[in-house]
Formats: C-alpha cells, structure tokens, sequence
C-alpha cells in the first residue's frame, strides 16, 4: 500500500523484520538491542532462507511439542554492526533452550546449568529439526550431551553458549 503502513517492517537489503507475535505461532521472541528492553525486534531482520528455516521449523516443532521455542538476535535492518561480533547478514539467529515449564517472553531465559527448568530431550528434539534442514550451515552451543546426541559435529562448542543456541544458514539456495 503506497503511502500506508508497511504490513511487515522490510530494510534496505529487502530483508522482513520475523512477525513478531503471530497467533497460534510456534515461537516467541526476545532479546534487546544495547541493552535497552523492548528492542529485541530491532535486531530481527532475517535473510529469506532464515524466514524459510524457521517457519519451516516452527511448523514441524508445533506437529511435537506444545511449546513454543525463543527467537533473539538475528540482525539489524540494514546489516548494521551492533552488540553482536557477528548477526549482520541476516543468516544467523540465536535461540533458547527449551524449558520444561512453558515460560515465553523476555524472562525465559534459562541456560543448559538449570536442572530444574532446562528439558534437554526437548532442546535435543528441537535442535534435530534444525539440522534435518538443508540450509543449516552451523550450530553453537555448549551442553556436550546435545552435541552427542545430534551426531558428531553438528553441534560445537562456542565461547558463551550456554543460556543461547547459535544458529546459521546458507545464503544460497
């Protein structure tokens, strides 16, 4: 609509903001930008094959689990450097751990030390989806018992993954 408001925030690169709070969606958002709450969205500008992985993903996770799993950082419009050494091709994306109490929002965060609300199995179930897809190039994070569980080197160890999974694609098809 020419002149209206955009449907769904698009930067200059042609990359669209992941909808924010879709209903009957199999994932929530979080996360801020520089520290300031409610700007998590800002940093969630997604590559057209991360949008595919992710729906991709959220509808076979929805067909499992009840759950729904955290989207953090992506990138921001335009690919701008930000808080992150990396996220700003629009390729990368952090997600959280899976918990056993169904909590979502900005204060879901739990990390692979939290017995009482990490679900490893589900965490497990939820990172094999992501690597059954093609596009998936690379996954970070720190629980060894996932790593195993995954198949040899698919999932590695990174410096600070241990409340977050890093995720990337391709940016070829």
């Amino acid at each position: 609509m020419a002149g209206g408001v955009p449907i769904q925030p698009k930067d200059s690169r042609g990359y669209f903001m992941l909808p924010q709070a879709p209903e009957d969606a199999g994932y929530y958002v979080y996360g801020n930008v520089k520290g300031v709450p409610g700007t998590g969205a800002l940093a969630q500008y997604a590559h057209p094959n991360m949008l595919s992985v992710i729906f991709w993903v959220e509808r076979e996770w929805q067909s499992i689990d009840d759950r729904k799993f955290g989207i953090g950082n992506i990138s921001v419009a335009n690919g701008l450097k930000y808080d992150h050494a990396s996220h700003m091709k629009g390729v990368e994306m952090d997600i959280r751990p899976v918990r056993k109490d169904h909590m979502v929002g900005q204060a879901a965060r739990c990390s692979r030390f939290d017995e009482k609300v990490y679900d490893r199995e589900a965490t497990i179930r939820l990172l094999c989806l992501f690597l059954r897809h093609p596009l998936v190039t690379k996954m970070y994070f720190n629980d060894d018992k996932v790593q195993q569980a995954c198949g040899p080197g698919r999932v590695k160890s990174w410096p600070d993954h241990n409340d977050h999974i890093h995720i990337e694609v391709s940016e070829r098809l």
